[in-house]
């Protein structure tokens, strides 16, 4: 989900030159090969979905998406109660992450959304990865937060997290019955008491 973001140019500016970018839009993938042909000739472009990567098991030392997984989520109208659909998506594009990670590879997630409602995505036993976060940017300048969640292939997930990520696939509870109501009190009427 690289879209028109100047990213890849920005890491190949910095020494990382084997970078490869992905979009499904083959005008977006189109428009950053035409831009980045002149400085950046290294740099690699592919048309792909990212619920189905085109790429071997084990071909990177890392994947790296800012906000594409938001859009995942943009739909949901509850983030406390994702939907089985989008909980379904998050996991089969996490499964593709996973599975073309090396060992010790690290996939890093750059986003607005918070860890109470993005770690238990993360947090699956199934992915083979560790989880950690930090909190990034001023909030006190009027700016938002963003985070950063750092997956490691191959190490442990903190059992709190595996805690976490179990949750997310539990049935939600039944709704809980309504307070009683209280007793009606006659002696006062409210609406006759206003005098305009």
């Amino acid at each position: 989900g690289c879209g028109n973001s100047a990213l890849s140019h920005d890491l190949h500016k910095l020494g990382y030159t084997d970078v490869t970018s992905i979009d499904f839009s083959p005008a977006c993938i189109a428009a950053m090969r035409a831009r980045c042909a002149h400085c950046c000739p290294g740099l690699r472009w592919a048309v792909m979905d990212i619920r189905a990567l085109a790429f071997p098991d084990a071909s990177f030392d890392v994947v790296l998406e800012k906000g594409t997984l938001d859009v995942l989520m943009v739909e949901e109208t509850d983030p406390w109660d994702v939907s089985p659909q989008a909980a379904a998506s998050m996991r089969r594009v996490l499964a593709e992450v996973s599975r073309v990670l090396r060992p010790g590879g690290c996939f890093l997630s750059i986003t607005f959304a918070q860890p109470h409602f993005r770690k238990p995505h993360y947090a699956q036993e199934a992915f083979g990865w560790s989880l950690r976060h930090t909190t990034c940017g001023d909030g006190d300048a009027g700016a938002f937060h963003y985070f950063l969640y750092i997956m490691r292939k191959g190490q442990p997930l903190d059992p709190r997290d595996v805690a976490l990520g179990r949750r997310l696939h539990q049935p939600p509870p039944p709704p809980a019955p309504p307070p009683p109501s209280a007793p009606a009190d006659d002696d006062e009427d409210y609406l006759l008491a206003i005098q305009l």
